[in-house]
Protein backbone atom coordinates (compact mmCIF):
# COMPACT_ATOMS: atom_id res chain seq x y z
CA UNK A 1 0.00 0.00 0.00
CA UNK A 2 1.60 3.43 -0.69
CA UNK A 3 2.47 5.68 2.28
CA UNK A 4 3.63 8.50 0.60
CA UNK A 5 2.31 10.88 -1.28
CA UNK A 6 2.68 14.50 -3.00
CA UNK A 7 1.72 17.38 -0.93
CA UNK A 8 -1.24 19.70 -1.88
CA UNK A 9 0.94 21.89 -4.27
CA UNK A 10 2.15 19.02 -6.23
CA UNK A 11 -1.49 17.60 -6.96
CA UNK A 12 -3.02 21.47 -7.55
CA UNK A 13 -0.06 22.17 -9.82
CA UNK A 14 -0.24 19.31 -11.49
CA UNK A 15 -4.03 19.43 -11.75
CA UNK A 16 -3.27 22.82 -13.27
CA UNK A 17 -1.03 21.87 -15.82
CA UNK A 18 1.50 24.32 -14.14
CA UNK A 19 4.19 21.79 -12.96
CA UNK A 20 8.00 21.54 -14.15
CA UNK A 21 7.62 18.54 -17.17
CA UNK A 22 10.20 16.64 -14.60
CA UNK A 23 7.83 16.71 -11.34
CA UNK A 24 4.76 16.17 -13.80
CA UNK A 25 6.11 13.11 -14.65
CA UNK A 26 6.80 11.86 -11.01
CA UNK A 27 3.68 13.00 -10.04
CA UNK A 28 1.99 11.24 -12.79
CA UNK A 29 4.16 8.02 -12.19
CA UNK A 30 2.64 8.19 -8.52
CA UNK A 31 -0.92 8.21 -9.80
CA UNK A 32 -0.56 5.61 -11.90
CA UNK A 33 -0.38 3.80 -7.92
CA UNK A 34 -2.58 5.72 -5.79
CA UNK A 35 -6.38 5.91 -6.33
CA UNK A 36 -6.82 8.30 -3.82
CA UNK A 37 -4.53 11.03 -5.44
CA UNK A 38 -6.06 10.30 -8.59
CA UNK A 39 -9.56 11.18 -7.15
CA UNK A 40 -7.86 14.66 -5.06
CA UNK A 41 -6.80 15.52 -8.81
CA UNK A 42 -10.22 15.11 -10.00
CA UNK A 43 -12.26 16.80 -7.03
CA UNK A 44 -9.46 19.59 -7.64
CA UNK A 45 -9.83 20.09 -11.28
CA UNK A 46 -13.87 20.09 -11.03
CA UNK A 47 -13.33 22.80 -7.93
CA UNK A 48 -11.90 24.86 -10.87
CA UNK A 49 -14.67 24.79 -13.77
CA UNK A 50 -16.92 26.33 -10.48
CA UNK A 51 -14.96 29.54 -10.91
CA UNK A 52 -14.08 29.63 -14.74
CA UNK A 53 -17.41 28.70 -15.96
CA UNK A 54 -16.92 29.86 -19.57
CA UNK A 55 -14.07 27.22 -19.64
CA UNK A 56 -14.84 23.36 -20.06
CA UNK A 57 -14.36 21.55 -17.14
CA UNK A 58 -11.11 19.74 -17.07
CA UNK A 59 -10.63 16.05 -16.21
CA UNK A 60 -7.35 13.69 -14.90
CA UNK A 61 -8.13 12.60 -18.82
CA UNK A 62 -7.75 15.81 -19.76
CA UNK A 63 -4.31 16.07 -17.30
CA UNK A 64 -2.42 13.26 -18.63
CA UNK A 65 -3.28 14.16 -22.36
CA UNK A 66 -1.33 17.66 -21.93
CA UNK A 67 1.69 15.38 -19.94
CA UNK A 68 1.75 12.95 -23.44
CA UNK A 69 1.51 15.99 -25.52
CA UNK A 70 4.46 17.89 -23.59
CA UNK A 71 6.32 14.36 -24.24
CA UNK A 72 5.52 14.03 -27.61
CA UNK A 73 7.38 17.57 -27.90
CA UNK A 74 10.23 15.84 -26.58
CA UNK A 75 13.52 15.47 -28.28
CA UNK A 76 14.16 11.61 -29.36
CA UNK A 77 17.63 10.54 -27.38
CA UNK A 78 17.36 7.22 -26.71
CA UNK A 79 20.68 5.28 -26.91
CA UNK A 80 20.85 1.34 -27.91
CA UNK A 81 24.56 1.15 -26.06
CA UNK A 82 24.09 -0.05 -23.16
CA UNK A 83 26.63 -0.87 -20.96
CA UNK A 84 24.82 -2.63 -18.44
CA UNK A 85 23.64 -6.49 -18.79
CA UNK A 86 20.17 -6.71 -20.22
CA UNK A 87 19.15 -8.85 -17.61
CA UNK A 88 19.16 -5.36 -15.45
CA UNK A 89 15.71 -4.63 -16.60
CA UNK A 90 14.32 -7.10 -19.11
CA UNK A 91 12.07 -8.61 -16.17
CA UNK A 92 10.31 -5.44 -16.00
CA UNK A 93 6.71 -5.71 -17.97
CA UNK A 94 6.05 -2.46 -19.24
CA UNK A 95 2.19 -3.02 -18.50
CA UNK A 96 3.30 -2.96 -15.20
CA UNK A 97 4.49 0.71 -15.54
CA UNK A 98 3.55 4.17 -15.47
CA UNK A 99 2.04 5.29 -19.22
CA UNK A 100 3.97 8.22 -19.15
CA UNK A 101 7.11 7.16 -18.38
CA UNK A 102 6.41 3.92 -21.08
CA UNK A 103 6.22 6.81 -23.92
CA UNK A 104 9.66 8.19 -22.97
CA UNK A 105 11.21 5.10 -23.35
CA UNK A 106 9.50 3.76 -25.93
CA UNK A 107 8.47 1.17 -23.61
CA UNK A 108 11.63 -0.75 -23.73
CA UNK A 109 13.98 0.13 -20.57
CA UNK A 110 16.64 -1.89 -22.06
CA UNK A 111 16.73 0.58 -24.88
CA UNK A 112 18.04 3.51 -22.42
CA UNK A 113 22.08 4.27 -21.79
CA UNK A 114 21.90 2.29 -18.32
CA UNK A 115 25.10 3.71 -16.46
CA UNK A 116 26.98 1.46 -13.13
CA UNK A 117 28.49 2.84 -9.98
CA UNK A 118 29.56 -0.01 -7.50
CA UNK A 119 28.18 -3.38 -7.71
CA UNK A 120 24.44 -3.26 -7.17
CA UNK A 121 23.69 0.26 -8.34
CA UNK A 122 22.67 1.56 -12.17
CA UNK A 123 21.17 5.04 -13.03
CA UNK A 124 20.39 5.82 -16.55
CA UNK A 125 19.32 9.78 -17.15
CA UNK A 126 17.09 11.06 -19.77
CA UNK A 127 16.13 14.59 -21.57
CA UNK A 128 12.70 15.31 -20.06
CA UNK A 129 12.97 18.99 -21.23
CA UNK A 130 13.49 20.39 -17.94
CA UNK A 131 16.96 22.00 -17.55
CA UNK A 132 16.84 23.10 -14.03
CA UNK A 133 16.88 19.52 -12.88
CA UNK A 134 17.93 15.53 -13.92
CA UNK A 135 15.70 13.09 -14.45
CA UNK A 136 16.73 9.47 -13.98
CA UNK A 137 16.11 5.90 -13.52
CA UNK A 138 18.05 3.95 -10.90
CA UNK A 139 17.42 0.26 -10.45
CA UNK A 140 19.79 -1.16 -7.10
CA UNK A 141 19.45 -5.06 -7.38
CA UNK A 142 18.47 -6.88 -4.88
CA UNK A 143 20.02 -6.63 -1.44
CA UNK A 144 22.38 -4.00 -2.79
CA UNK A 145 22.32 -0.45 -2.08
CA UNK A 146 23.17 3.19 -3.33
CA UNK A 147 26.50 4.58 -1.76
CA UNK A 148 25.94 6.41 0.88
CA UNK A 149 25.15 10.55 -0.31
CA UNK A 150 23.92 14.10 0.83
CA UNK A 151 21.42 15.74 -1.35
CA UNK A 152 22.92 18.84 -2.46
CA UNK A 153 19.23 19.98 -3.67
CA UNK A 154 15.61 18.99 -3.23
CA UNK A 155 14.71 15.16 -5.00
CA UNK A 156 11.88 13.62 -5.83
CA UNK A 157 11.87 9.71 -6.15
CA UNK A 158 8.67 7.58 -7.06
CA UNK A 159 9.66 3.84 -6.60
CA UNK A 160 7.84 1.72 -9.59
CA UNK A 161 8.95 -1.93 -8.68
CA UNK A 162 10.19 -3.60 -6.04
CA UNK A 163 11.17 -2.06 -2.48
CA UNK A 164 13.83 -0.46 -0.55
CA UNK A 165 14.70 1.26 3.03
CA UNK A 166 16.71 3.96 4.99
CA UNK A 167 17.37 4.97 8.04
CA UNK A 168 14.15 7.12 7.53
CA UNK A 169 11.37 3.98 6.70
CA UNK A 170 10.33 1.26 3.95
CA UNK A 171 9.25 2.42 0.56
CA UNK A 172 7.15 0.61 -1.62
CA UNK A 173 5.87 0.88 -5.41
CA UNK A 174 4.12 4.31 -5.75
CA UNK A 175 5.83 5.83 -2.59
CA UNK A 176 6.52 9.78 -3.89
CA UNK A 177 9.50 10.66 -1.60
CA UNK A 178 10.97 14.42 -1.01
CA UNK A 179 14.37 14.50 0.27
CA UNK A 180 15.60 18.26 0.81
CA UNK A 181 19.03 19.54 1.18
CA UNK A 182 21.04 18.48 3.51
CA UNK A 183 19.79 15.36 3.85
CA UNK A 184 21.92 11.85 3.97
CA UNK A 185 20.78 8.20 3.16
CA UNK A 186 22.15 4.69 1.97
CA UNK A 187 19.05 3.45 0.14
CA UNK A 188 18.86 -0.52 0.11
CA UNK A 189 17.15 -2.40 -1.80
CA UNK A 190 14.70 -5.73 -0.27
CA UNK A 191 16.43 -9.20 -0.65
CA UNK A 192 13.78 -10.57 -2.84
CA UNK A 193 13.46 -8.26 -5.64
CA UNK A 194 15.45 -5.30 -7.45
CA UNK A 195 14.50 -1.65 -6.97
CA UNK A 196 13.78 0.04 -9.76
CA UNK A 197 12.81 3.88 -9.00
CA UNK A 198 12.10 7.54 -10.94
CA UNK A 199 13.97 10.74 -9.56
CA UNK A 200 14.74 14.18 -10.66
CA UNK A 201 16.72 16.52 -8.54
CA UNK A 202 17.63 20.12 -8.78
CA UNK A 203 21.21 20.05 -7.72
CA UNK A 204 23.99 16.75 -7.88
CA UNK A 205 23.97 14.66 -5.08
CA UNK A 206 27.51 13.92 -3.33
CA UNK A 207 28.86 10.88 -2.65
CA UNK A 208 30.26 10.61 1.47
CA UNK A 209 32.82 7.92 0.18
CA UNK A 210 35.91 9.47 -1.16
CA UNK A 211 35.96 6.30 -3.63
CA UNK A 212 32.68 7.05 -5.45
CA UNK A 213 33.44 10.91 -5.13
CA UNK A 214 35.85 9.98 -7.71
CA UNK A 215 34.07 7.41 -9.62
CA UNK A 216 30.68 9.95 -10.26
CA UNK A 217 32.84 12.66 -12.41
CA UNK A 218 34.22 10.32 -14.56
CA UNK A 219 30.96 8.38 -14.88
CA UNK A 220 29.36 11.27 -15.82
CA UNK A 221 31.85 12.32 -18.51
CA UNK A 222 31.74 8.74 -20.10
CA UNK A 223 27.67 9.12 -20.31
CA UNK A 224 27.81 12.74 -22.21
CA UNK A 225 30.66 11.20 -24.65
CA UNK A 226 28.58 7.83 -25.10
Amino acid sequence: MTKYHPDTRFISDFAAGSLPMSQALCVSAHLHYCNECKQKVVQLTDLGSTFFDKITPMSLNSDFSSLMDRIDSLPKEMDDDSNVDIALTSNVSPSSLPSALNKITNNSLDSLNWRKIGKYFSYSEFNIGDPLRKTSLFNIKAGGNVPKHVHEGDEITVVLKGSFSDQDDHYQAGDFIVRTSGEVHTPVAAQDEDCLCLSTLDAPIKMTNWFYRLLLPFVRRTAQTA
